[in-house]
This record gives C-alpha cells, structure tokens and sequence, in this order.
C-alpha cells in the first residue's frame, strides 16, 4: 500500500495520505442514479403540493410510501455501483479505510 494516491474526478484532482482508494464510477450507471433523483424530487414536491391543497391524509402517505421506494432503490443502485467499482478497487489495493466507511455507511442505510 502507498503512503498517498492521486486521482482526478469531476474535473478536481485529489491526493489520498496513507491509502490507495480510487473513487471511479461508471458514468452511465451515475446518470440513470441522478436521473431516478430528480423523479424523486419531483415526485416528493408534488406529495409537498397534495398537502398543502389539503389532499386526503391516506393518499398522501401513499405516496409518501412510493417516494420512499424509489430512495431504496437509489440507495440501492448507488451501493451497487459503489461496491462494483470503487470496494472492488479498495479490495484490490488493500484501502482498509475505504471498506470501514462502507461497512459504516451500510449499516446507516439499514437503520
């Protein structure tokens, strides 16, 4: 393992002390992930607007519960890709530090 790693992403160029991690994504797989945001978003605004016409309680938890679904299925878009790519790379160059934060950003998710 290196004592520092250097990588560029989103235009910035980054120097990791003390690990190895790259942090890559396959672009595609980040696009339909921020695509689902934004119907997420807009999903969630329009459940903002029931409420305040004063729409039916028991529809408004309806899709309150639909907004939920679709943040578990980011979450579990993103964790897959992460784990495709930037855990695999971890894995691969010993980035203990990495796995750690995955492993504490799991069991976030699962609360």
């Amino acid at each position: 393992m290196s004592n520092s790693y250097t990588h560029t992403h989103d235009g910035h160029t980054h120097t990791h002390e003390g690990h190895a991690h790259t942090h890559t994504h396959d672009p595609a797989e980040i696009k339909k992930i921020l695509n689902r945001f934004s119907r997420s978003i807009g999903h969630l605004e329009s459940v903002r607007r029931m409420v305040e016409r004063g729409e039916d309680c028991s529809d408004v938890l309806i899709q309150l519960a639909a907004v939920r679904g679709e943040l578990n299925k980011i979450s579990q878009q993103l964790l897959k890709e992460h784990l495709d790519h930037c855990i695999k790379d971890a894995v691969e160059t010993g980035d203990l530090e990495a796995i750690a934060k995955m492993n504490e950003a799991i069991e976030k998710l699962i609360k």
